[in-house]
């Protein structure tokens, strides 16, 4: 992993732009499968096993490597083409119904309660989009999956076993939620490429 290779890969992704029309083929070839810049094939490996683990998922279904620790660099419209770095999380996209399902009830039973949050507007708009931020969730002693979930993904940056990167993680709903996300910001690259 290094600079170089995150300059290769950007090169071969904006090429894949220029030459493939169809931003679903880009999303599967490149985002969803293949190597993982940041971390080595072992590793990346474990780190889906351990998640697969902790929420019952399965490894090669469920769990996917996205972002810039995926591809090298990021493809989000704020930090467009900036390389992996120091300072970058591996982002993983679960890609669970059942865990959904599940956080978005107790999160459901916790509005029933007349609790608010602060970032309860983000985290409905989000479920619109077929996706939970965890970070939009409820951080209250009475809702207790947000301090489960922060502290086991504390832990595997604290174990280092992937590095010294903050590994943060969204879920969602189904594949085609995914996938589609992942197509606008394709899109929104491809868009700027014709621009430049």
């Amino acid at each position: 992993m290094g600079e170089e290779e995150a300059h290769q890969r950007l090169a071969i992704f904006k090429e894949a732009l220029s030459i493939e029309t169809n931003d679903r083929r880009i999303v599967d070839a490149k985002i969803l499968h293949g190597t993982c810049f940041a971390i080595q094939e072992d590793a990346h490996y474990s780190l889906k096993e351990e998640i697969a683990s902790k929420f019952s998922l399965r490894v090669h279904q469920d769990i996917f490597i996205v972002g810039s620790a995926k591809l090298g660099f990021s493809i989000s419209p704020k930090k467009r083409y900036q390389p992996f770095g120091d300072r970058s999380d591996i982002d993983v996209a679960i890609v669970s119904h059942d865990l959904y399902e599940r956080v978005w009830h107790e999160t459901h039973q916790y509005m029933e309660s007349g609790a608010y949050w602060q970032g309860k507007s983000d985290f409905e708009r989000y479920l619109a989009w077929g996706w939970i931020r965890p970070d939009k969730l409820p951080r209250s002693p009475s809702f207790e999956f947000t301090d489960a979930w922060w502290n086991f993904f504390r832990s595997l940056q604290v174990s280092r076993r992937y590095g010294p990167y903050k590994v943060a993680a969204a879920i969602y709903h189904d594949m085609s939620f995914l996938t589609k996300y992942q197509m606008r910001s394709v899109a929104a690259c491809r868009d700027s490429e014709k621009g430049s």
